[in-house]
């Protein structure tokens, strides 16, 4: 498995199609902590784009928070 720590930076309804747009980008160092310069040496720049469908799993995505995100084979 690997970790991964990212910030959600856009999280958009679009009304037409009731889908959101969410996007993800690698944390940076600020504001400045141990554990987000370790995930930023690692990985300081990439971005995840998901477009959800559901409306509950969207309402979980808030700007500005940050997640960890595994990455783990799927065998």
């Amino acid at each position: 498995m690997i970790r991964a720590k990212f910030t959600c930076q856009q999280n958009t309804l679009n009304h037409e199609t009731q889908t959101s747009t969410v996007i993800l980008t690698p944390v940076t160092t600020n504001p400045p902590s141990e554990e987000n310069l370790t995930f930023w040496q690692a990985t300081p720049s990439g971005r995840i784009e998901l477009q959800i469908t559901n409306p509950e799993a969207a309402s979980q995505f808030y700007v500005g928070y940050d997640l960890y995100v595994d990455f783990t084979p799927a065998r």
